[in-house]
């Protein structure tokens, strides 16, 4: 799942996810929109604080091999 469906469907804004996690709300943004790619331990963070809805694999992996 792409982490803009998880955050319309949950109803958080980026700026309370982006609280949420401890991360910058222009960093969240920026990888919300799809204009950057998260870390590895930062595309872990989002994983692990949507409860999986969002993996790794889906932040970081080009969308055909996701």
């Amino acid at each position: 799942m792409r982490l803009i469906d998880h955050l319309r469907t949950a109803d958080i804004t980026v700026a309370a996810f982006a609280e949420e996690i401890g991360e910058a709300e222009n960093t969240v943004r920026k990888i919300v929109y799809g204009q950057r790619q998260p870390s590895l331990p930062l595309a872990v963070k989002i994983a692990a604080a949507t409860d999986g809805a969002v993996t790794e694999a889906d932040l970081i992996l080009p969308k055909a091999a996701a």
